[in-house]
């Protein structure tokens, strides 16, 4: 098989398209024959070397996928060779086949759409679990989505304007703003903007950037907020990770002391959905509300762009220097 090969860790020029042995199931795996690759920032952050259990070089990036099931490993009864199905292997992705644990393969929901197949499941479940687990949102409350024309923030905003929250949206441009505004948000504002925005107070705060933004969006929480962050996008530049600048945004973060969020009653969590494997169950019967949402309409995956597989470095390069809204995927 053909396989994107990151030999180093490093920017998107590093990744290396390889003749790799085709791998097989172990027991417990499903052998997925690649069509589409869904591209996450957590690809960009493994390839950087600087995401969570990240091997060691040489190694092949790619947290998520659909194509067609080619073969079952020992004690898998299903689903069955030839089924289109989407898949989250974490790492191995970027490659025609992938072996995947079977609990992190669901069939596809619609008649073998592989492009959207792969672009619901991370930001799906991330955007899910944000906003309804950890945010606890409530109708009628006022929530602040940063990087929301990204393809987590992009899910976002339709899932809090669906529940009936005011949804205020963080993106960098006009553009992307204009975009969150046709997707429900009633609310939208650059990065400069931000402290003047959140002005009266906001319920919840969704944030995948980090740095000073964290200190803005946390005190302006109301009593009971709660502040979701699933990521540390101000540590990437668009071809490296920016060391000096990542420590800066970390200092402007300050600390948060526990005393002092029982007296605000305010609520900091955590989230990467990597690393919540023990999760799978509870997440695959949550994704089914979300194909049903797919499935009335209520709910669209935005795909900003789609790349061929032999130019997926350039997909990389595309979503670390943030020129991409939604989703980037990479067809095969």
């Amino acid at each position: 098989m053909r396989a994107w090969v990151a030999p180093v860790y490093g920017p998107p020029r590093i990744l290396r398209l390889q003749e790799l042995s085709d791998p097989q199931p172990g027991p417990g795996q499903v052998l997925v024959r690649v069509r589409a690759i869904g591209l996450n920032f957590a690809d960009c952050a493994a390839r950087l070397g600087v995401y969570p259990r990240v091997p060691k070089p040489p190694f092949v990036p790619g947290m998520e996928v659909s194509g067609e099931v080619a073969a079952l490993g020992e004690g898998v009864d299903g689903p069955a060779v030839g089924t289109p199905v989407g898949a989250v292997p974490v790492f191995g992705g970027h490659a025609e086949l992938v072996a995947v644990d079977a609990r992190f393969v669901r069939p596809l929901f619609g008649p073998g759409d592989f492009v959207t197949g792969a672009a619901v499941a991370v930001t799906g479940l991330t955007a899910d679990h944000a906003l309804f687990t950890l945010g606890r949102l409530r109708r009628g409350e006022r929530v602040a989505i940063t990087a929301a024309a990204g393809g987590v923030g992009t899910m976002a905003v339709q899932m809090a304007s669906a529940a009936g929250a005011r949804v205020l949206a963080v993106a960098s441009t006009k553009a992307k703003q204009e975009l969150a505004r046709a997707l429900g948000a009633q609310e939208t504002e650059g990065y400069e903007g931000y402290r003047r925005a959140l002005a009266g107070g906001v319920d919840v705060v969704i944030d995948a950037v980090g740095g000073s933004l964290f200190r803005t969006g946390w005190n302006a929480l109301n009593a009971d907020g709660r502040y979701v962050l699933y990521g540390f996008a101000a540590a990437l530049g668009p071809g490296r990770v920016r060391y000096l600048h990542a420590a800066v945004e970390l200092l402007r973060m300050g600390l948060v002391a526990p005393s002092a969020m029982v007296q605000s009653t305010k609520t900091l969590s955590g989230f990467n959905l990597s690393l919540v494997p023990h999760l799978a169950g509870e997440l695959q019967s949550r994704f089914a509300r979300i194909e049903e949402m797919l499935a009335a309409g209520t709910l669209k995956p935005v795909v900003g762009a789609i790349l061929p597989f032999e130019r997926l470095p350039e997909a990389h390069a595309l979503l670390q220097g943030r020129a991409s809204t939604g989703k980037v995927v990479v067809q095969l």
